[in-house]
This record gives structure tokens, sequence and C-alpha cells, in this order.
């Protein structure tokens, strides 16, 4: 795993985005109260009122870059330097930009959508969808590489998926239904992008593998 952390060449996508999400927090925060879900709402937080009948259809992206406070900040954010920076180097900066912020819509959509059919009209930010994202993708990428990528085994990676949507569950004020479609997202963008690609390259590899030692074995039998 050497030089896979704090290589700004080989991960850069991951410390643009950490470094979005932390400027826009102590921007917000100079402005205000990050805490405060008003102020959070009038800066770009997801409702599904606005959305639904204002037609602020932006709050679904702006809010996945906004946080309630250092705590939810830092959540996200060591998650993501942990496991971007990995999951950036497996699938490639533009693959990893795409499914960061597919998951982070996705799972900013479901839960729209979620809090439309039970008539609930919440305040939701947070990266977490997008987070999600990565450790579904992480999944993609471990198990096309037979259950081991960079030290990291598929028990431990499913282990941990499963501890933090735990954590989710166990904590009040949760955007879970946003955590679940960020993870589906990942899962589905990284099979599709990277998962199906590799598999087929791994295969050829294989099989020109086993080409070159027949052909050598033809050979060593004809000197016979």
């Amino acid at each position: 795993m050497k030089d896979t952390y704090l290589n700004v060449k080989k991960a850069p996508i991951t410390f643009i985005l950490g470094a979005a999400n932390i400027i826009t927090f102590i921007v917000l925060e100079i402005m205000g109260d990050t805490r405060n879900g008003d102020f959070m709402l009038l800066n770009g937080a997801m409702t599904p009122y606005l959305v639904l009948f204002k037609g602020e259809w932006y709050r679904l992206f702006t809010a996945t870059f906004m946080h309630f406070g250092i705590e939810h900040l830092m959540n996200n954010m060591l998650l993501l330097f942990l496991l971007g920076q990995i999951f950036e180097q497996a699938v490639g900066s533009v693959r990893y930009l795409g499914i960061y912020l597919g998951s982070g819509l996705a799972g900013s959509f479901l839960s729209f959508f979620y809090m439309c059919v039970i008539g609930s009209n919440d305040i939701v930010a947070g990266a977490s969808g997008s987070i999600f994202g990565i450790i579904g993708g992480m999944i993609i990428v471990i198990l096309v590489h037979r259950g081991q990528y960079n030290g990291i085994g598929i028990k431990r990676m499913i282990f941990m998926a499963l501890l933090t949507l735990y954590f989710g569950f166990a904590t009040a004020g949760t955007d879970n239904v946003g955590h679940i479609g960020g993870l589906l997202t990942g899962i589905v963008f990284t099979f599709f992008s990277y998962g199906i690609p590799t598999l087929i390259q791994l295969a050829r590899i294989d099989f020109n593998n086993k080409k070159t030692y027949t052909l050598d074995n033809n050979d060593e039998n004809e000197e016979e």
C-alpha cells in the first residue's frame, strides 16, 4: 500500500472533492451556523417542498457538498480520504468523479422521493450518498480482483459497509435512504463502467496465458 495515501498526483479528484467540501463548510460557518436548519436551507440544502413546488432541483446537487456541523463533515471526509484515494487509483479519475457525483445525486433524489411518498419535509444535506457510492464501488473493485485489492478483503469491505449503515440507522436524524441509494448506485455504476471491462480484460489475459502455455507444451512434445 506504499504511496497509496496523501499522493495528490495519483488521486487528484479525491483531494479536489475533499477541498470543495471543506471550503464550502468554512464559508458557510463564516456566514452563519451550519447546525441551523433554516440557515442551511437558505444556502442550498434540500427539502422536498422547495424542490417539488418551487422547482429548485439544483438543491439535489448543492446539498451533497453541505454538512451540519464539524462532526458531520469530519466523519464524511475521513471515509472520503481513506477509501477515495484507493478507489480513484483503481477505477481512474474520470470514472471516480462520475461515480462520486452520480451516487450523491442518486442518494439525494431517492431521499427526496421517499420523503414525498411519506409526506415528510425534512432538511437534508451531506456527502454521505457519495461516500456510500465509494463504499459500494470498492465492493465491486474487490470482487472483480478475486476478493482482494490493495490489502483490503471482501469480508472487511462488506463489514465496513454494514457497520456504516448500522451507525446511520442507530443515529437520529440520519438520511438512511440517501445512504442506501448512494451505496446501490455506486455498486451499479462501478459494475458497468469498471467491473465488466476489467473482467473482460482479465479473461483475455487468462486466455492468452493458457494459449501460450499450451503452445509451449506442444513445442516441448514435438522436440521429444
